[in-house]
């Protein structure tokens, strides 16, 4: 992941298209602080999932650079990393891997996500428990439902989906991945 490269929050629902601003090589989650309401935190105190010493990477959400840079996209990443600073265009600390490059998701062939093997195994051991799964070939996702509730999992192991039976699925998942 560089700078310059389409993100997205992979933890979000709904998550709004970002860009990579900068990625300090000597900074980690623990060192990026910002303040909100007066009261000042760490990424890595907001992303416990995280360990403390993940790469840190600083993003803009696209439509803040569209509306306040239209000529973002033609500058060098230096050039990218001062200009975001210049503009005062918001930057927000995420950790790598909370990331996902928003190229490879749309499907343009160019980082494309393979069909993990052990996807059969986790489908089967799913099955057992009286879930019904679907294999979506063109996401590389397992489509996961029981008792009208549905849960995604991710050719990286990470499941989505509300509550409820989510732990269950992914303890299946994680066996195997």
């Amino acid at each position: 992941m560089n700078v310059g490269t389409r993100v997205f929050d992979r933890e979000d629902g709904d998550p709004d298209e970002a860009v990579v601003v900068d990625k300090p090589e000597d900074m980690t989650i623990a060192d990026w602080e910002y303040e909100v309401d007066g009261e000042t935190y760490t990424t890595a105190e907001s992303n416990p999932d995280y360990p403390d010493d993940e790469q840190l990477v600083l993003i803009s959400f696209l439509d803040a650079l569209e509306s306040d840079w239209p000529d973002w996209e033609t500058v060098s990443p230096e050039a990218l990393r001062d200009g975001v600073r210049e503009r005062d265009i918001p930057s927000y600390g995420f950790p790598e891997g909370r990331l996902a490059d928003a190229d490879a998701a749309d499907g343009d062939g160019s980082d494309t996500v393979e069909i993990p093997e052990e996807f059969e195994v986790i489908r089967g051991r799913l099955e057992e428990n009286d879930f019904a799964v679907t294999l979506e070939e063109d996401a590389a996702e397992l489509h996961v439902e029981k008792y009208d509730t549905e849960y995604v999992v991710s050719a990286d192991g990470t499941v989505e989906g509300e509550a409820g039976l989510r732990n269950r699925v992914a303890s299946i998942v994680s066996r195997y991945l």
